[in-house]
């Protein structure tokens, strides 16, 4: 007997092309990063271009230049003109190199670093475990280290870091006057727009050394140096004592939860009665659909498999962890569609 094919709901009909672009999508993460890779969109930020006068400044193939453009133009981001010309598009101005929206650094480490851990996917779905040493990476460590990879891992962190940052400073009480510390804080653009609210709080960035360079590019322009200091360290190990607030942005999706619950146990080592901890993270639902959210959520949590033995975890998920580390569970707020802020004090 032939097996009976089982669709939900009844009424349901199939969208072919549909799934068929879902397959076919990644070229789409490839065409990005290697336009940036090459500098087009701060090339065509100048200046609009054909693919031969681009290939000429790039010394690259102007075929190749010509077809990639046409593919950027079929996803928005440069426009095609009547005079053969490519012109960049709002969507395109967010690759380029400057602005505070860019982009380009998280597109190059998504279709390099990022994509060659994909190709394992199949690997790390039957074992459940981080697969990126057998690809010839180094776990989560190899995003930040080795062949430039730091300076460009840490640029993209900040890009996806600003929009998180200016939602917890306005929506975050602050009494204004705290010290916080952001426990694997990288280049400091968490802190950065609450120093700069709230004149009279410090801060100290805490980090692995290599972020110290980028945290001093960050924060010094800004005229809040004798506020803020950068303070290397493990959060393995300990974590800076005594201060009002710490901030975990992004940390504990990296682990498993031994590993999370360590870096919590740290925290709390260091905290006061007094204290509170803010962990910002992804939140996902406990039963997904096919939202927007919903599908980046399940995206990140498979690349967190993939990359480091993490995983993005349900509120539910998070309670037991906070608990083993001697924390309560209050509030949690929504800060962005993404990202919440789970509040935690001593218990």
């Amino acid at each position: 007997m032939s097996a009976t094919l089982q669709v939900s709901p009844a009424t349901e009909t199939a969208d072919r092309d549909g799934v068929l672009h879902m397959i076919n999508a990644a070229w789409m993460c490839q065409a990005i990063g290697v336009a940036c890779a090459l500098g087009i969109p701060d090339r065509l930020a100048a200046e609009a271009a054909t693919g031969a006068e681009l290939a000429a400044r790039l010394r690259t193939s102007a075929d190749g230049v010509l077809r990639l453009l046409r593919g950027l133009a079929t996803l928005g981001l440069v426009r095609a003109r009547d005079d053969g010309t490519f012109a960049l598009t709002a969507d395109g101005a967010l690759l380029t190199t400057s602005g505070e929206d860019s982009l380009h650094a998280w597109a190059i480490l998504s279709a390099t670093r990022g994509w060659a851990a994909w190709t394992h996917l199949a690997e790390g779905v039957r074992t459940g475990r981080n697969v990126r040493s057998r690809a010839e990476l180094d776990g989560y460590a190899d995003f930040r280290a080795g062949e430039g990879t730091a300076d460009v891992f840490n640029r993209a962190m900040g890009i996806l870091t600003r929009p998180v940052a200016l939602a917890l400073r306005d929506k975050m009480r602050f009494a204004g006057d705290e010290l916080v510390v952001d426990v694997g804080g990288g280049a400091g653009h968490l802190v950065a727009p609450l120093l700069a609210a709230h004149p009279r709080m410090r801060a100290i960035v805490f980090d692995l050394d290599h972020a110290r360079e980028l945290a001093e590019e960050t924060l010094a322009p800004l005229g809040l140096r004798e506020r803020w200091q950068f303070v290397p360290g493990s959060f393995f190990e300990g974590v800076p004592p005594g201060a009002d607030a710490y901030l975990l942005k992004s940390v504990l999706h990296n682990w498993d939860d031994g590993h999370a619950i360590a870096i919590l146990q740290r925290c709390r080592d260091a905290m006061t009665r007094r204290a509170r901890l803010v962990i910002l993270e992804r939140v996902i639902a406990p039963v997904v659909g096919r939202s927007a959210i919903d599908r980046e959520n399940t995206r990140s949590d498979l690349q967190m498999l993939l990359a480091c033995d993490g995983r993005e975890r349900t509120e539910a998920e998070f309670r037991p962890l906070l608990e083993a580390a001697g924390l309560a569970l209050g509030r949690i707020t929504a800060l962005t569609p993404l990202v919440s802020a789970i509040e935690a004090g001593a218990a």
